[in-house]
């Protein structure tokens, strides 16, 4: 549809998404403005677009408010803070959030534990006079099997309570969707196959591999291992760091060429740089820092490795299947709804000790590795973006989906 028809369609319809911060909107909703628009929706979007919370930078950022006002979205200013602790930031938005509901929204859609708490709070009002519509994603709880008891105490009542306000639960993993499909109250409960994938635009480019190897250093012997996410302890990348150095210290075929490279920026980069260099890695671990050509880099890599302590549903491994690589990742949900251990890549508990086996396993096994890859490959057409797309526009449009359309339990990641 032309822009030009979407706005003579849109007029008293209104809709709202609402996150921490702009990158959750830039990252994960851009397709989701679009739909809204198609359907004749006048969109506004609410973030901090003013942050050093965020983990893109303030020019993307800004680029991305330009592009959503140049489609007619408008943007709103909220002072979230994604730290539970900022009491004053926390009162300051909720303020704000206030003053900005009392706009005609029909239907709101809320991202993040700690925004979507406020303004369903707040919205739970207008459901009740006006019958607003208000959604809720999210893209992994903090409490989880395996969670600390702190995550438990903190968020799981919060969220149980506010799901009561809630006419459209969304979730991206099974064990989520499940959970909260059995004990909260949401009217509505659908587990999406995670925000989606172009599945097109990172088919790993092999016409180019060589050169692009070379270009970061790589001999035709050497093996990558990448991995792509904020430098925090979430993601873990310690781990990978110490798990290598073992095993190229324990000497085991194939070990002393592998590099593992780090694409991403945060504040644990001059630690983990230290880390590196104190375990006699300076040569063999590299950090890339923000890139915006990971297609490339992807098609690089031999293996990816997806080591965090939570996930929702990871998009980075999402791309990296569909580059064709095996993924060795730690048994957290999310990874596992995407890799399974034998099949697509090998799944690992955080001991160092027993990733180094696992490297040390993969250094003289590339046959092996090369058909994980193809399956990886296979199993993500699944969570490809048009069916991610298609299963948003029914749940804006106020469609009931089938148990069978979602990736439930029984269904999607489940089976091969």
């Amino acid at each position: 549809m032309q822009h030009s028809d979407m706005k003579k369609r849109r007029g008293e319809r209104q809709a709202l998404c609402i996150a921490s911060v702009a990158s959750n909107l830039d990252n994960f909703n851009r397709n989701n403005v679009e739909i809204l628009l198609s359907q004749g929706y006048e969109v506004t979007l609410a973030a901090n677009f003013h942050t050093e919370e965020d983990t893109n930078s303030q020019e993307k950022i800004d680029s991305f408010a330009r592009e959503m006002r140049e489609k007619g979205v408008h943007i709103v200013q909220i002072d979230f803070s994604r730290k539970i602790g900022s009491a004053a930031r926390q009162l300051r938005s909720v303020g704000q959030v206030r003053k900005l509901l009392k706009r005609q929204f029909c239907l709101i859609h809320c991202h993040a534990p700690i925004c979507a708490a406020i303004v369903r709070w707040e919205a739970r009002k207008y459901r009740r006079r006006r019958g607003t519509k208000v959604l809720y994603t999210a893209h992994g709880f903090h409490f989880f099997t395996g969670a600390p008891a702190l995550n438990w105490a903190l968020y799981y009542p919060v969220e149980k309570w506010m799901s009561r306000y809630t006419d459209v639960l969304l979730t991206v993993n099974r064990e989520d969707y499940t959970r909260a499909k059995e004990r909260f109250h949401a009217s509505r409960t659908v587990c999406l196959p995670g925000v989606g994938v172009d599945a097109e635009k990172f088919f790993r480019r092999l016409e180019d591999r060589a050169e692009r190897r070379r270009a970061l250093g790589l001999a035709d012997t050497d093996r990558m291992l990448l991995s792509v996410g904020e430098l925090n302890e979430n993601k873990n990348q310690e781990l990978g760091i110490l798990a290598l150095a073992r095993a190229v210290a324990g000497g085991s075929r194939g070990t002393e060429n592998m590099h593992y490279f780090i694409c991403g920026q945060g504040r644990l980069r001059t630690r983990l740089e230290a880390l590196a260099e104190e375990k006699g890695l300076k040569d063999k671990v590299h950090f890339l820092g923000y890139r915006s050509d990971i297609e490339h880099i992807l098609a690089c890599a031999d293996i990816f490795l997806s080591l965090s302590k939570r996930e929702g549903l990871p998009v980075s491994l999402m791309e990296a299947m569909c580059s064709g690589l095996p993924g060795i990742v730690t048994r957290v949900r999310g990874n596992t709804d995407l890799i399974r251990d034998g099949m697509e890549g090998r799944v690992v508990g955080y001991g160092v000790g027993e990733l180094a086996h696992v490297l040390e396993w993969a250094a003289v096994n590339e046959k092996r590795l090369g058909q994980m890859g193809e399956n990886a490959r296979k199993r993500i057409k699944r969570f490809d973006k048009k069916i991610v797309d298609e299963m948003m526009w029914k749940v804006y449009a106020g469609f009931e989906m089938s148990e069978e359309s979602v990736l439930s339990p029984k269904t999607g990641a489940e089976n091969g």
